[in-house]
């Protein structure tokens, strides 16, 4: 995108933030193709522009504001300034993440010089979501949540690389692995400590402090500018000894080759039954991934708001396709509450999202 188109557009977005709901304006808005970037560290990334994102919306009956993915999963957007989640006022409006910057951030990731060989879809969104107004990400989808002022670079790289390590870990380092996971956990020194579960306060999950790891860690200087990571109480991953190198360590030494989302394999998911209680089986057809190593497949369950619920399969995949059930538990045998649910497969880089209702 030219600079200048870039620029108008920013002023377009501007001002019918000012104004309120889109859809409600009567000015149509300018989508196109979305835009794809081979970065030189293996990542390919797809970038969904705040324009295309809105023409993945729909209106409720009574008004609401909906974000629909392709898979099925839909968020509703908070719609103005004066919604009580927002907080933080900023200059009154939002301000959708720049794609040159985020290019720019995930850029500079470096991983020890090795190709991370990811495919990431990134959606800018113009409006923040119902619920969760931070950025996050599932799977290999990273949803950057508006700022309230103009967002800088520095800001730009810390959210995008932390949001990329949730990516890299769901990929290299899956936390119901029987070893790998483990080791993470023992070498930050958290491992069997009640402090550091899925359940604790955000910046205490062990997920997020592998996030914050990997930003602070291969980031580059913009991420890492504020020389902290989000738990306080832990010591910064770089005085952690041999940290770095297992991470690093994760990635095949030999470059792989960077594929377009586009030309690559297919997974069909599905789960029956759905809706459920408390029990549903969730397969994958394995038809149009290769044997061999690509084999190594997962399953993890996710809550709408991206968190992590249960991995319920990590290992050899065999055959045409991969069943396995999920009892409606969490990661400590807990009973999961009624409501939707988001289910990731991975059969080597390939991966799909199903989506799901448990009904108690």
């Amino acid at each position: 995108m030219a600079r200048s188109s870039h620029y108008l557009n920013r002023l377009r977005w501007s001002s019918l933030l000012l104004l309120g709901s889109f859809l409600l304006l009567g000015a149509p808005l300018s989508a196109g193709e979305n835009s794809h970037h081979k970065l030189g560290n293996g990542l390919n990334v797809t970038i969904i522009s705040p324009e295309n994102v809105m023409e993945m919306t729909s209106k409720t009956a009574d008004g609401k504001l909906l974000f629909n993915l392709a898979d099925g999963q839909s968020y509703q957007f908070v719609e103005g300034m004066s919604d009580p989640q927002i907080t933080n006022k900023g200059d009154g409006r939002f301000h959708p993440f720049d794609e040159d910057l985020v290019i720019k951030a995930l850029s500079a990731i470096d991983v020890g010089g090795r190709a991370m060989n990811l495919s990431v879809n990134v959606y800018l969104l113009p409006l923040p979501r119902q619920g969760f107004i931070t950025s996050s990400a599932c799977g290999a989808d990273i949803f950057l949540s508006p700022g309230v002022y103009e967002i800088s670079f520095a800001a730009c790289a810390y959210s995008v690389v932390h949001e990329l390590g949730h990516v890299f870990q769901s990929a290299y380092l899956p936390d119901g692995s029987s070893e790998a996971w483990p080791a993470y956990l023992k070498l930050r020194g958290i491992y069997d400590d009640p402090r550091y579960v899925e359940t604790a306060p955000h910046a205490s999950r062990p997920a997020e402090i592998f996030a914050e790891d990997f930003r602070f860690l291969f980031g580059g200087a913009e991420a890492r500018s504020s020389g902290t990571i989000e738990n306080a109480q832990l010591c910064l991953p770089d005085a952690v000894t041999g940290l770095r190198e297992f991470i690093v360590g994760l990635v095949p030494i030999e470059p792989a080759v960077a594929t377009a989302p586009s030309a690559r394999p297919t997974l069909v998911v599905s789960n029956y039954p759905n809706p459920f209680n408390p029990v549903t089986t969730i397969r994958a057809s394995l038809s149009g991934v290769p044997a061999g190593s690509a084999r190594d497949a997962d399953v993890a369950v996710y809550r709408v708001d991206g968190s992590l619920v249960k991995h319920v399969f990590h290992g050899i995949a065999s055959g045409d396709e991969l069943s396995v059930r999920w009892d409606g538990t969490d990661g400590r045998g807990g009973e999961s509450a009624s409501g939707v649910y988001f289910y990731v497969v991975r059969c080597g880089q390939t991966r799909a999202t199903g989506k799901m209702l448990l009904v108690r």
